[in-house]
């Protein structure tokens, strides 16, 4: 199988991909985000060879795209959880080491983020804090959609890597 076929197989089914992941994900822009990086993966695929069912390979692609992101909502949704109770007062009953923990996580991952450039900084910040989509921040940079995504990527990958220490 080319490239050029799985591409075809991908615009064929571009719109059951999409409802696929809106109805995992609950978020348009989200989903629409995900099957364009979905598009973009296979797109940059060069062994594809192996594929011998390829609407099913692109739905599992889809899946494991759509889960990789809920894992990293949830966890982010932890850090600011876990931040907001450390920088607004949670509840008491905390223990005093895991909030020292938390703050020194969060120091951690703040100075991983000055560590970037100013302008992946500020895409990664508009996009999980501002909730603004990659095609907004795009068009309010005046740069294209896959520049924003490959500094999402280079925040995330950095973040993990320091996550991971």
């Amino acid at each position: 199988m080319s490239h050029t076929e799985l591409s075809e197989v991908f615009f064929e089914h571009e719109e059951g991909l999409f409802r696929f992941l809106l109805k995992r994900l609950k978020c348009t822009f989200t989903a629409r985000d995900l099957t364009q990086e979905l598009f973009l993966k296979i797109s940059a695929q060069e062994d594809t060879q192996h594929i011998h069912n390829q609407k099913a390979y692109l739905f599992r692609m889809a899946a494991n795209l759509a889960t990789d992101h809920l894992r990293v909502e949830q966890n982010r949704a932890e850090i600011l959880a876990e931040a907001n109770d450390i920088l607004w007062g949670g509840t008491e009953h905390r223990h005093a080491e895991r909030v020292m923990i938390a703050r020194q996580e969060l120091a951690r991952l703040e100075q991983a983020l000055n560590e970037l450039p100013s302008l992946s900084q500020n895409i990664f910040q508009l996009n999980r804090f501002g909730h603004k989509t990659q095609q907004e921040i795009a068009k309010e940079f005046g740069i294209s959609i896959s520049t924003v995504e490959a500094h999402m990527r280079k925040v995330l990958d950095h973040l993990s890597s320091v996550r991971d220490r």
